[in-house]
């Protein structure tokens, strides 16, 4: 939840639960008016009515389905060209065209009936289109194919008689010519005339006539039938395969190019297609070359042997084709005008229908006092929003003009009412509190880590990725998100999910960056070359190949440090000498030491003011206490020494005059503190009492472990006993195994035990883990700068020193996207979780969901009753 004014993140808002009274006929604009106002989140008091027996069930499915239908009207407007959605007219309660849901209910019925009709008759009329423009095809190859076939005589009829005419060019010689290729048909003259469905090849379709010898013409004509049509390019080469195979050759085929892509009439989709013409003779023939046209997705249509018929049908195709056109033009300007109409409005129709659904929906969870004709409705509002939802209850009133005053009434809390959570964030915080909630929710006023997590979450994220150049791309790239706010809270939905959720998170990043530059700095990179702003404090000279000092270089062969280091950060000589990298690393892994123990540290002191806040004395003392003193015994005495041996000037003249006075290695301090307590060599002490203080440490550290474990459960034994002492005696028959604590629950001591137990090992077995976990930083810094360092190497100064520009411009242009690509995305994105799991891991387990998780304060609003019912 969010609002304007930013509230206190520590712990959550002070909630009260209100009973809230008013009368029917200022229900809807009430609830319009809680909505708006976003502050309060409803009880359901008919939790034991399914959503089908409730009272306003037969409201919110229709409310359904005329957002179902406002959909289709949306997707119909989004597929029709020049027609953009122009923005709702709501801007808040009593704005926006008024309208009643019953009159927008039927006029949107309406509409959908009259789209749906006319996108079907659309659809008829585009099929019958397609189903022409083959026609028109098929009409026009096949009128080619009959004036180029070629004219022979018939073998096998008789020789005209002197007196008998000869043939002329009118006379089918198509079907010669045919008869000669397929002569292997029969060896007879004549064949039984196929059935009445075939074309007519009667002598009347010829413009010539007949003799003694057109008898046998005929009847060879007579003979034969063929199929016409359309099918697709890739499939010509099958079709006519299977043709040949399945009547064993008795059959003819010709093929046609268009020249041309057609819309298939059946599947709407663009096809490269070819005209066929198959020539075959008897029924059974038919019937195979029917089923494989019917197998292959071909298009038969009905073609006129003779020239005159065909022309007649090729006219009457086009002017077919030209009323076609007219009524889809027609058509398609009517819908235009009908869906351009409906555009100007539907998105104040979608807000309106989805208020008055989130509206009945919130009413189903009411009670309604039919003596009084009142709803009654328990809502969960934060105390300081007490009189803002009664100025909402009164405009509601006055909108709806009801008599009767409504009424907010403050309850009591019952043992089962749990206040839901509620931090009060803006767009600043927001996205923090959303990183610390993706872990779980906060009990009611339990301790938030948030307000920690927005400087030590980009600042871990920053010792893992420090380098100003980086730090510089990530602020900028955040600064333009800022910046471009309007335009991309416009976009909305329409932003790419990666962009939207670089949007959502624009002040983390912005802070990441900020702290990567001051990390930078520390470490002195720059796209992982030093910068020398102060001058370097080293020196080399010919006595020594080690560097020295250059106010402290007397001896060379002594290479003794500068007396005034480097004022900021790392000094660039580092960068290049040989010791440079065990310098960083020894730095670096110190340094995650000192700030995982520090940040632990703090999330047992937060569990210490949960324990004071709730008033858990039992938790301050027998939990809160001996966790410091564990942690602070060993990893807090390790951070004490790591910072001593930092201070200690082991080059001083006092030093080196003591023998045993050399850096120590910690981790041998450490291991022989619980190894060998009470015997520290000598080389090691690093100040006064040391061997004292670490055998007082060690005994601390392992009294404070049955100190966590026992005393805990063992005074909540004997609270509950003492309180069995008072209590009066039940009967037997209603005596059970176990009794009521003060929260209502029942106490039982092997769980309360088992659970403390389990507790214990966690955190000393976690205090080891968890500890260690932050070298991480230490290995991600590591990391990041290697890989710095080898695109510089390997891309950069590789192709320089190879003297040709080609080589460079290539190197630099591989160097960016090895940068943008690796660094700035993979290396940034790894880091970002590791910082993630130390802030969830490390730090909030130590306070955080201790006593289980709470309840996220959901409180009604429209914006989030449009959100659940977007599709």
């Amino acid at each position: 939840m969010r609002t304007n004014k930013v509230g206190t993140l520590f712990r959550s808002e002070d909630m009260v639960l209100v009973r809230l009274y008013f009368d029917r006929a200022a229900a809807h604009d009430t609830i319009d008016e809680l909505g708006e106002l976003g502050l309060v989140q409803f009880k359901d008091l008919n939790e034991n009515q399914s959503a089908f027996q409730r009272t306003f069930s037969e409201n919110v499915r229709r409310c359904d389905d005329m957002l179902r239908v406002i959909r289709y009207l949306t997707d119909q407007i989004k597929g029709t060209d020049h027609l953009t959605l122009a923005p709702s007219a709501f801007h808040g309660p009593g704005t926006g065209p008024t309208f009643r849901l019953d009159d927008l209910d039927g006029h949107l019925n309406s509409l959908e009936h009259s789209l749906l009709e006319m996108n079907g008759n659309a659809e008829a009329i585009s099929t019958q289109y397609n189903e022409t423009i083959e026609l028109r095809c098929v009409l026009e190859r096949a009128a080619e194919f009959f004036r180029s076939a070629p004219r022979m005589r018939n073998s096998s009829s008789p020789s005209p008689g002197p007196g008998a005419r000869p043939q002329r060019g009118g006379r089918s010689g198509l079907i010669a010519g045919v008869m000669g290729e397929i002569s292997a048909l029969s060896d007879a003259p004549t064949i039984v005339v196929d059935d009445e469905s075939d074309i007519d090849v009667s002598p009347n379709a010829f413009n010539s006539g007949f003799g003694a010898a057109g008898d046998s013409g005929l009847r060879m004509s007579s003979m034969l039938s063929f199929f016409t049509g359309t099918i697709d390019r890739e499939k010509m080469s099958s079709f006519e395969r299977v043709l040949f195979r399945a009547t064993h050759g008795n059959c003819f085929v010709r093929f046609a190019d268009i020249g041309g892509k057609l819309v298939d009439p059946e599947s709407g989709e663009e096809r490269d297609k070819s005209v066929f013409m198959v020539f075959f003779s008897g029924s059974a023939v038919k019937s195979k070359v029917s089923k494989i046209c019917d197998a292959f997705n071909a298009n038969r249509y009905v073609v006129p042997e003779d020239h005159a018929s065909q022309m007649t049908a090729l006219t009457h195709c086009r002017t077919r084709l030209a009323d076609l056109e007219a009524i889809m033009e027609t058509t398609a300007s009517q819908r235009s005008e009908i869906l351009r109409g409906v555009s100007q409005q539907v998105l104040s129709w979608t807000e309106k229908v989805k208020r008055d659904m989130g509206i009945f929906h919130t009413l189903n969870l009411l009670n309604y006092d039919t003596s009084h004709q009142l709803f009654i409705a328990d809502v969960w509002c934060p105390e300081s929003a007490q009189d803002d939802v009664r100025n909402a209850l009164e405009i509601g009133r006055r909108r709806s003009n009801a008599q009767v005053p409504s009424v907010l009434e403050e309850r009591p809390r019952g043992p089962k009412d749990v206040p839901p959570t509620y931090f009060k964030t803006n767009k600043f915080t927001e996205v923090f509190q959303s990183i610390v909630e993706s872990y779980g929710v906060a009990k009611y006023q339990e301790v938030n880590p948030a307000p920690f997590t927005i400087i030590t979450f980009p600042f871990l994220f920053a010792v893992m990725f420090g380098d100003i150049g980086h730090g510089i791309l990530m602020t900028l790239f955040a600064a333009y998100l800022v910046r471009n706010e309007r335009h991309y809270n416009a976009l909305g939905k329409r932003m790419g999910e990666m962009m939207k959720t670089c949007y959502d998170g624009r002040y983390v990043i912005l802070l990441m960056g900020i702290f990567s530059i001051y990390t930078g700095f520390i470490y002195n990179e720059f796209f992982a070359v030093p910068i020398d702003i102060f001058g370097s404090r080293w020196k080399y000279t010919a006595e020594s190949e080690m560097a020295c000092g250059i106010d402290n270089c007397v001896n060379p062969a002594s290479v003794l440090p500068p007396l005034a280091p480097y004022p900021l950060g790392f000094d660039p000589a580092w960068k290049s000498s040989k010791t440079g990298l065990i310098f960083f690393n020894s730095y670096k892994m110190k340094l995650s030491i000192v700030l995982g123990v520090c940040q632990m540290v703090m999330g047992i002191c937060l569990s210490y003011r949960n324990a004071k806040f709730f008033k858990q004395r039992i938790d301050i003392i027998h939990v809160f206490i001996p966790q410091m003193i564990f942690m602070n015994a060993i990893f807090g005495y390790l951070v004490f020494i790591i910072i001593l041996k930092w201070f200690t000037d082991y080059n001083s003249a006092e030093c080196i005059a003591d023998p045993n006075c050399s850096p120590p290695d910690l981790k041998s301090v450490l291991i022989g503190m619980f190894m060998s307590p009470g015997n520290l060599p000598a080389d090691m002490v690093m100040f006064p009492g040391q061997n004292t203080i670490q055998l007082f440490l060690t005994i601390a550290a392992v009294i404070a472990v049955p100190w966590m474990l026992f005393p805990k459960p063992l005074i909540l034994r004997a609270r509950h006993n003492n309180r069995k002492r008072y209590m009066r005696l039940a009967d037997d028959e209603h005596s059970t195994p176990y009794d009521d604590d003060d929260n209502g629950e029942p106490f039982d001591f092997g769980e309360v035990f088992v659970h403390q137990m389990i507790h214990t090992i966690e955190f000393v077995l976690g205090a080891v883990s968890n500890t260690a976990s932050y070298l991480r930083l230490w290995a991600l810094s590591l990391a990041h700068a290697e890989l710095s360092d080898v695109f510089l190497e390997k891309l950069i100064y590789g192709s320089v020193s190879s003297g040709n520009p080609i080589a460079m411009m290539i190197g630099f242009f591989m160097w960016v996207g090895a940068t943008l690509g690796v660094l700035m995305f993979m290396e940034s994105l790894s880091a970002f979780l590791h910082a993630l799991r130390l802030h969830w891991v490390e730090f909030q387990n130590k306070f955080y969901l201790l006593h289980g998780d709470g309840k996220k304060f959901e409180p009604y609003t429209h914006t989030s009753a449009e959100e659940d019912d977007d599709p």
